[in-house]
Protein backbone atom coordinates (compact mmCIF):
# COMPACT_ATOMS: atom_id res chain seq x y z
CA UNK A 1 0.00 0.00 0.00
CA UNK A 2 1.75 3.47 -1.23
CA UNK A 3 2.01 6.19 1.16
CA UNK A 4 -0.89 8.35 -0.92
CA UNK A 5 -3.48 5.63 -0.73
CA UNK A 6 -3.08 4.88 3.16
CA UNK A 7 -3.46 8.67 3.44
CA UNK A 8 -6.50 9.10 1.34
CA UNK A 9 -8.00 5.40 3.49
CA UNK A 10 -7.16 7.18 6.69
CA UNK A 11 -8.77 10.62 6.02
CA UNK A 12 -11.79 8.06 4.27
CA UNK A 13 -12.33 6.51 7.91
CA UNK A 14 -11.67 9.38 9.99
CA UNK A 15 -14.26 11.50 8.44
CA UNK A 16 -17.03 8.85 7.52
CA UNK A 17 -16.69 7.86 11.36
CA UNK A 18 -17.49 11.54 12.33
CA UNK A 19 -20.56 12.08 10.14
CA UNK A 20 -21.61 8.60 10.54
CA UNK A 21 -21.77 8.70 14.47
CA UNK A 22 -23.22 12.32 14.30
CA UNK A 23 -26.22 11.04 11.73
CA UNK A 24 -26.61 7.84 14.49
CA UNK A 25 -26.88 9.86 17.66
CA UNK A 26 -29.00 12.62 15.71
CA UNK A 27 -31.91 9.86 14.73
CA UNK A 28 -31.49 8.36 18.16
CA UNK A 29 -31.79 11.70 20.60
CA UNK A 30 -33.34 14.47 18.55
CA UNK A 31 -37.03 14.80 17.75
CA UNK A 32 -37.84 13.69 14.10
CA UNK A 33 -39.48 15.90 11.60
CA UNK A 34 -42.16 15.10 9.44
CA UNK A 35 -42.26 16.92 5.86
CA UNK A 36 -45.45 16.37 3.72
CA UNK A 37 -45.40 15.27 0.01
CA UNK A 38 -42.31 13.15 -0.35
CA UNK A 39 -41.55 9.74 -0.03
CA UNK A 40 -40.69 8.70 3.09
CA UNK A 41 -38.04 6.29 4.49
CA UNK A 42 -38.09 2.63 4.23
CA UNK A 43 -37.92 0.58 7.48
CA UNK A 44 -34.22 -0.85 7.94
CA UNK A 45 -31.65 -0.67 9.27
CA UNK A 46 -29.50 2.91 8.17
CA UNK A 47 -32.30 4.44 7.21
CA UNK A 48 -31.99 7.61 8.33
CA UNK A 49 -29.79 8.09 5.78
CA UNK A 50 -32.43 7.76 2.89
CA UNK A 51 -34.28 11.25 3.58
CA UNK A 52 -35.51 13.20 0.76
CA UNK A 53 -33.44 12.80 -2.14
CA UNK A 54 -32.51 9.00 -0.58
CA UNK A 55 -35.96 8.45 -0.37
CA UNK A 56 -37.09 9.08 -3.92
CA UNK A 57 -33.78 6.75 -4.73
CA UNK A 58 -34.90 4.39 -2.35
CA UNK A 59 -38.26 3.69 -3.95
CA UNK A 60 -37.56 3.68 -7.18
CA UNK A 61 -35.09 0.94 -6.22
CA UNK A 62 -37.41 -1.05 -4.99
CA UNK A 63 -40.50 -0.01 -7.08
CA UNK A 64 -39.02 1.21 -9.89
CA UNK A 65 -40.54 4.60 -11.52
CA UNK A 66 -43.71 3.86 -12.16
CA UNK A 67 -44.80 4.39 -8.56
CA UNK A 68 -44.42 8.45 -8.68
CA UNK A 69 -44.15 9.15 -12.53
CA UNK A 70 -43.42 10.98 -14.12
CA UNK A 71 -41.76 13.29 -10.90
CA UNK A 72 -39.68 10.22 -10.68
CA UNK A 73 -37.99 10.54 -13.96
CA UNK A 74 -35.58 13.42 -12.57
CA UNK A 75 -33.56 11.05 -10.62
CA UNK A 76 -31.59 9.10 -13.27
CA UNK A 77 -31.54 5.15 -13.10
CA UNK A 78 -27.87 4.41 -12.58
CA UNK A 79 -27.21 4.62 -8.59
CA UNK A 80 -30.77 3.36 -8.06
CA UNK A 81 -30.11 0.44 -10.48
CA UNK A 82 -27.03 -0.24 -8.24
CA UNK A 83 -29.00 -0.43 -4.84
CA UNK A 84 -31.82 -2.54 -6.46
CA UNK A 85 -29.34 -5.40 -7.18
CA UNK A 86 -27.81 -5.21 -3.49
CA UNK A 87 -31.30 -4.80 -1.88
CA UNK A 88 -32.01 -8.13 -4.25
CA UNK A 89 -29.73 -9.49 -1.49
CA UNK A 90 -31.34 -8.53 1.70
CA UNK A 91 -30.57 -5.42 3.67
CA UNK A 92 -32.95 -3.02 2.58
CA UNK A 93 -31.94 0.01 0.11
CA UNK A 94 -31.11 2.60 2.49
CA UNK A 95 -28.33 -0.34 3.91
CA UNK A 96 -26.83 -0.57 0.07
CA UNK A 97 -27.45 3.08 -0.64
CA UNK A 98 -24.66 3.86 2.40
CA UNK A 99 -22.65 0.80 1.21
CA UNK A 100 -22.23 1.94 -2.01
CA UNK A 101 -22.14 5.75 -1.47
CA UNK A 102 -19.20 4.51 1.09
CA UNK A 103 -16.57 2.71 -1.63
CA UNK A 104 -17.19 5.79 -3.94
CA UNK A 105 -16.56 8.16 -1.14
CA UNK A 106 -12.97 6.37 -1.24
CA UNK A 107 -12.44 5.92 -5.09
CA UNK A 108 -13.69 9.93 -5.25
CA UNK A 109 -10.74 10.62 -2.46
CA UNK A 110 -8.00 8.69 -4.28
CA UNK A 111 -8.54 9.93 -7.91
CA UNK A 112 -8.46 13.74 -6.27
CA UNK A 113 -5.22 12.91 -4.23
CA UNK A 114 -3.77 11.57 -7.60
CA UNK A 115 -5.14 14.27 -9.61
CA UNK A 116 -3.75 17.17 -7.02
CA UNK A 117 -0.34 15.06 -6.94
CA UNK A 118 -0.01 15.23 -10.61
CA UNK A 119 -1.26 18.89 -11.13
CA UNK A 120 1.04 20.14 -8.17
CA UNK A 121 2.45 18.12 -4.90
CA UNK A 122 1.26 15.92 -2.36
CA UNK A 123 1.17 18.69 0.27
CA UNK A 124 -1.63 19.80 -1.95
CA UNK A 125 -3.18 16.28 -2.44
CA UNK A 126 -3.22 15.90 1.17
CA UNK A 127 -4.97 19.08 1.75
CA UNK A 128 -7.53 18.69 -1.11
CA UNK A 129 -8.40 15.07 0.12
CA UNK A 130 -8.55 16.71 3.79
CA UNK A 131 -11.08 19.32 2.63
CA UNK A 132 -13.21 16.91 0.36
CA UNK A 133 -13.51 14.58 2.82
CA UNK A 134 -14.33 16.66 5.92
CA UNK A 135 -16.43 19.61 3.94
CA UNK A 136 -19.77 20.77 5.94
CA UNK A 137 -21.64 18.94 3.16
CA UNK A 138 -19.56 15.73 2.79
CA UNK A 139 -21.98 13.57 5.36
CA UNK A 140 -24.36 13.21 1.62
CA UNK A 141 -21.09 10.77 1.06
CA UNK A 142 -22.58 9.09 3.42
CA UNK A 143 -26.35 8.88 2.55
CA UNK A 144 -28.47 7.26 -0.22
CA UNK A 145 -27.93 10.29 -2.52
CA UNK A 146 -25.91 10.19 -5.90
CA UNK A 147 -22.68 12.41 -4.33
CA UNK A 148 -20.60 9.79 -3.94
CA UNK A 149 -21.00 7.88 -7.27
CA UNK A 150 -21.22 10.90 -9.58
CA UNK A 151 -17.99 12.29 -7.66
CA UNK A 152 -16.17 8.98 -8.52
CA UNK A 153 -17.38 8.68 -11.71
CA UNK A 154 -15.97 12.46 -12.35
CA UNK A 155 -13.22 12.61 -10.84
CA UNK A 156 -12.19 8.79 -12.28
CA UNK A 157 -12.78 10.08 -16.12
CA UNK A 158 -10.14 12.88 -15.32
CA UNK A 159 -7.59 10.91 -13.74
CA UNK A 160 -7.97 8.33 -16.20
CA UNK A 161 -7.30 10.80 -19.06
CA UNK A 162 -4.98 13.00 -17.01
CA UNK A 163 -2.90 10.23 -15.35
CA UNK A 164 -3.39 6.98 -17.08
CA UNK A 165 -3.41 8.88 -20.54
CA UNK A 166 -6.44 6.34 -21.37
CA UNK A 167 -9.20 8.16 -23.04
CA UNK A 168 -11.29 5.35 -23.81
CA UNK A 169 -11.98 4.77 -20.13
CA UNK A 170 -12.46 7.84 -19.53
CA UNK A 171 -15.21 8.40 -21.96
CA UNK A 172 -16.80 4.89 -20.48
CA UNK A 173 -16.59 6.71 -16.39
CA UNK A 174 -18.26 10.10 -18.42
CA UNK A 175 -20.97 7.90 -19.59
CA UNK A 176 -21.87 6.05 -16.72
CA UNK A 177 -21.39 9.89 -14.77
CA UNK A 178 -24.01 10.87 -17.61
CA UNK A 179 -26.79 7.98 -16.59
CA UNK A 180 -26.08 9.02 -13.02
CA UNK A 181 -27.36 12.49 -13.33
CA UNK A 182 -27.77 14.55 -16.69
CA UNK A 183 -24.52 16.88 -15.32
CA UNK A 184 -22.52 14.10 -16.18
CA UNK A 185 -22.65 14.62 -19.14
CA UNK A 186 -21.00 18.18 -18.46
CA UNK A 187 -17.18 15.92 -18.03
CA UNK A 188 -16.68 16.15 -21.68
CA UNK A 189 -14.95 19.52 -20.96
CA UNK A 190 -12.67 18.74 -18.83
CA UNK A 191 -11.99 15.50 -21.39
CA UNK A 192 -11.89 17.46 -24.57
CA UNK A 193 -9.22 20.04 -23.25
CA UNK A 194 -6.88 16.66 -22.15
CA UNK A 195 -7.61 15.39 -25.67
CA UNK A 196 -6.90 18.68 -27.09
CA UNK A 197 -3.56 18.80 -24.91
CA UNK A 198 -2.34 15.68 -26.27
CA UNK A 199 -4.09 15.14 -29.48
CA UNK A 200 -1.11 13.78 -31.03
CA UNK A 201 -0.83 11.02 -28.95
CA UNK A 202 -4.53 10.50 -28.13
CA UNK A 203 -5.23 10.94 -32.28
CA UNK A 204 -8.69 10.16 -33.64
CA UNK A 205 -9.75 7.55 -31.86
CA UNK A 206 -9.77 9.33 -28.63
CA UNK A 207 -11.61 12.07 -30.05
CA UNK A 208 -14.32 9.27 -30.45
CA UNK A 209 -14.31 8.68 -26.87
CA UNK A 210 -15.78 11.83 -26.21
CA UNK A 211 -18.92 11.03 -27.58
CA UNK A 212 -19.14 8.32 -24.66
CA UNK A 213 -20.49 10.77 -22.10
CA UNK A 214 -23.60 11.90 -24.47
CA UNK A 215 -24.43 8.68 -25.24
CA UNK A 216 -25.22 7.91 -21.47
CA UNK A 217 -27.22 10.87 -21.46
CA UNK A 218 -28.85 9.35 -24.50
CA UNK A 219 -29.45 6.36 -23.32
CA UNK A 220 -31.52 7.78 -20.17
CA UNK A 221 -33.84 9.67 -22.92
CA UNK A 222 -34.81 6.54 -25.23
CA UNK A 223 -35.80 4.76 -22.41
CA UNK A 224 -37.61 7.53 -21.66
CA UNK A 225 -38.83 8.11 -24.74
CA UNK A 226 -39.75 4.17 -24.99
CA UNK A 227 -41.16 3.77 -21.43
CA UNK A 228 -43.08 7.02 -21.05
CA UNK A 229 -43.20 8.67 -24.58
CA UNK A 230 -41.43 11.62 -23.83
CA UNK A 231 -37.48 11.68 -23.96
CA UNK A 232 -37.13 14.84 -22.16
CA UNK A 233 -39.31 14.22 -19.43
CA UNK A 234 -36.75 14.33 -16.66
CA UNK A 235 -36.04 18.17 -17.96
CA UNK A 236 -39.91 19.07 -18.04
CA UNK A 237 -40.41 17.84 -14.09
CA UNK A 238 -37.88 20.20 -12.83
CA UNK A 239 -40.08 23.10 -13.81
CA UNK A 240 -43.99 21.26 -13.34
CA UNK A 241 -42.50 19.39 -10.41
CA UNK A 242 -39.79 21.62 -8.18
CA UNK A 243 -40.94 24.56 -9.76
CA UNK A 244 -37.34 25.71 -11.53
CA UNK A 245 -37.35 27.92 -14.42
CA UNK A 246 -35.31 30.27 -16.22
CA UNK A 247 -34.49 33.76 -14.11
CA UNK A 248 -31.75 36.42 -15.05
CA UNK A 249 -28.69 35.70 -12.47
CA UNK A 250 -29.00 38.89 -10.84
CA UNK A 251 -33.00 38.40 -10.24
CA UNK A 252 -31.95 35.36 -8.54
CA UNK A 253 -29.47 37.32 -6.36
CA UNK A 254 -31.24 39.25 -4.75
CA UNK A 255 -34.44 36.82 -4.17
CA UNK A 256 -31.55 34.75 -2.45
CA UNK A 257 -30.27 38.24 -0.51
CA UNK A 258 -34.36 38.79 0.87
CA UNK A 259 -34.66 35.03 1.14
CA UNK A 260 -31.44 34.90 3.03
CA UNK A 261 -32.29 37.97 5.55
CA UNK A 262 -35.84 36.37 6.41
CA UNK A 263 -34.22 32.93 7.02
CA UNK A 264 -31.25 34.01 9.37
CA UNK A 265 -32.97 34.48 12.03
CA UNK A 266 -33.97 30.50 12.02
CA UNK A 267 -29.94 30.06 11.65
CA UNK A 268 -28.84 31.24 14.59
CA UNK A 269 -32.18 29.89 16.87
CA UNK A 270 -30.52 26.08 17.19
CA UNK A 271 -33.88 25.40 19.44
CA UNK A 272 -36.06 25.84 16.09
CA UNK A 273 -33.48 24.24 14.19
CA UNK A 274 -33.01 20.65 15.79
CA UNK A 275 -36.11 21.04 18.30
CA UNK A 276 -39.12 22.21 15.94
CA UNK A 277 -41.05 18.92 15.20
CA UNK A 278 -41.36 21.17 11.86
CA UNK A 279 -39.22 20.89 9.06
CA UNK A 280 -40.28 24.93 8.52
CA UNK A 281 -37.64 26.17 10.26
CA UNK A 282 -34.70 24.31 8.58
CA UNK A 283 -36.00 25.11 5.21
CA UNK A 284 -35.80 28.38 5.65
CA UNK A 285 -32.43 28.54 7.79
CA UNK A 286 -31.15 26.80 4.56
CA UNK A 287 -31.90 30.39 2.47
CA UNK A 288 -29.22 31.90 4.66
CA UNK A 289 -27.05 28.66 4.16
CA UNK A 290 -27.13 28.99 1.02
CA UNK A 291 -26.10 32.36 0.23
CA UNK A 292 -22.56 31.81 2.21
CA UNK A 293 -22.23 28.76 0.01
CA UNK A 294 -22.65 30.79 -3.03
CA UNK A 295 -19.90 33.72 -1.32
CA UNK A 296 -17.26 30.63 -1.08
CA UNK A 297 -18.34 29.22 -4.95
CA UNK A 298 -17.44 32.70 -6.01
CA UNK A 299 -14.04 33.35 -4.23
CA UNK A 300 -13.09 29.40 -5.75
CA UNK A 301 -14.37 29.75 -9.04
CA UNK A 302 -12.09 33.08 -9.01
CA UNK A 303 -9.67 31.13 -8.17
CA UNK A 304 -9.91 28.53 -10.21
CA UNK A 305 -9.47 30.80 -13.11
CA UNK A 306 -5.75 31.42 -11.89
CA UNK A 307 -4.64 27.91 -10.26
CA UNK A 308 -6.41 25.39 -13.01
CA UNK A 309 -6.55 23.90 -16.34
CA UNK A 310 -8.95 26.30 -18.53
CA UNK A 311 -10.92 22.68 -18.69
CA UNK A 312 -11.31 22.20 -15.11
CA UNK A 313 -12.39 25.85 -13.93
CA UNK A 314 -15.07 25.77 -16.77
CA UNK A 315 -16.21 22.49 -15.86
CA UNK A 316 -16.59 23.89 -12.15
CA UNK A 317 -18.27 26.48 -13.37
CA UNK A 318 -20.43 24.92 -15.44
CA UNK A 319 -21.42 22.41 -12.56
CA UNK A 320 -22.38 25.17 -10.17
CA UNK A 321 -24.27 27.69 -12.62
CA UNK A 322 -27.52 25.98 -12.77
CA UNK A 323 -28.76 27.47 -9.37
CA UNK A 324 -28.16 31.01 -10.60
CA UNK A 325 -30.11 30.13 -13.86
CA UNK A 326 -33.09 28.06 -12.84
CA UNK A 327 -33.89 29.06 -9.22
CA UNK A 328 -36.40 27.58 -6.65
CA UNK A 329 -39.55 29.46 -6.07
CA UNK A 330 -39.21 29.66 -2.61
CA UNK A 331 -35.25 28.59 -1.95
CA UNK A 332 -33.48 30.50 -5.09
CA UNK A 333 -30.44 28.87 -4.30
CA UNK A 334 -31.34 25.35 -3.58
CA UNK A 335 -29.20 22.69 -3.30
CA UNK A 336 -26.00 24.92 -4.09
CA UNK A 337 -23.97 23.90 -1.19
CA UNK A 338 -24.72 20.13 -2.87
CA UNK A 339 -23.91 21.12 -5.93
CA UNK A 340 -20.64 22.19 -4.48
CA UNK A 341 -20.16 18.83 -3.22
CA UNK A 342 -20.04 17.31 -6.69
CA UNK A 343 -17.61 19.93 -8.01
CA UNK A 344 -14.37 18.86 -7.57
CA UNK A 345 -12.20 21.09 -8.98
CA UNK A 346 -13.31 23.16 -6.49
CA UNK A 347 -11.13 20.93 -3.77
CA UNK A 348 -8.60 21.44 -5.94
CA UNK A 349 -8.46 24.64 -5.38
CA UNK A 350 -8.47 24.31 -2.06
CA UNK A 351 -6.03 21.93 -1.85
CA UNK A 352 -3.32 24.33 -3.20
CA UNK A 353 -4.83 26.98 -0.97
CA UNK A 354 -4.78 25.21 2.45
CA UNK A 355 -1.58 23.64 1.94
CA UNK A 356 0.53 26.70 1.94
CA UNK A 357 -0.35 27.25 5.73
CA UNK A 358 -0.95 24.31 8.44
CA UNK A 359 -2.51 26.20 10.55
CA UNK A 360 -5.38 27.96 8.12
CA UNK A 361 -5.64 24.09 7.22
CA UNK A 362 -6.46 22.89 10.82
CA UNK A 363 -8.62 25.82 11.20
CA UNK A 364 -10.57 25.15 7.91
CA UNK A 365 -11.07 21.34 8.78
CA UNK A 366 -11.76 22.29 12.57
CA UNK A 367 -14.96 24.96 11.03
CA UNK A 368 -15.49 22.78 8.52
CA UNK A 369 -16.18 19.39 10.45
CA UNK A 370 -17.70 21.00 13.19
CA UNK A 371 -20.36 22.84 10.35
CA UNK A 372 -20.43 19.31 8.75
CA UNK A 373 -21.86 17.67 12.02
CA UNK A 374 -24.49 19.68 12.97
CA UNK A 375 -25.63 19.67 9.22
CA UNK A 376 -25.72 16.11 9.44
CA UNK A 377 -27.52 15.71 12.53
CA UNK A 378 -30.46 17.84 10.65
CA UNK A 379 -30.58 15.57 7.91
CA UNK A 380 -30.48 12.35 9.84
CA UNK A 381 -33.63 13.91 11.66
CA UNK A 382 -35.62 14.56 8.79
CA UNK A 383 -34.65 18.15 8.25
CA UNK A 384 -34.02 20.23 4.59
CA UNK A 385 -30.26 19.89 4.11
CA UNK A 386 -29.27 22.18 0.82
Amino acid sequence: MNGGFRFVLGAFLASRALFLAAGALAAALLPRSEPGGEPLETPGILSYWAHWDGAWYSEIALEGYEVRAPESTAFFPLYPMLVRAGAALGGGPALWGVFFSLVFTLLALYFLYRLAETLWSGEAARAATLALAFFPTAFFLNAAYTEALFLALTTGAVWAVRVRRDMLLAGVLGSLAALTRNAGVLVVIPLLYEWYRGRDSFGWRGAAALALPPLGLAAYMAYLRQRFGDPLLFARQQEEYWGREFTAPPETLRAAWQAAGEGLPYLMDPGALFLDPSAAPALAASNALNLAFFGLLAALLAAALLLLPPGLSLYALALTVPPLLVPGPLFPLMSLPRFMLGAFPLFLVLGVLLARSRWLLAAWLAASSAAGVLLAALFASWRWVA
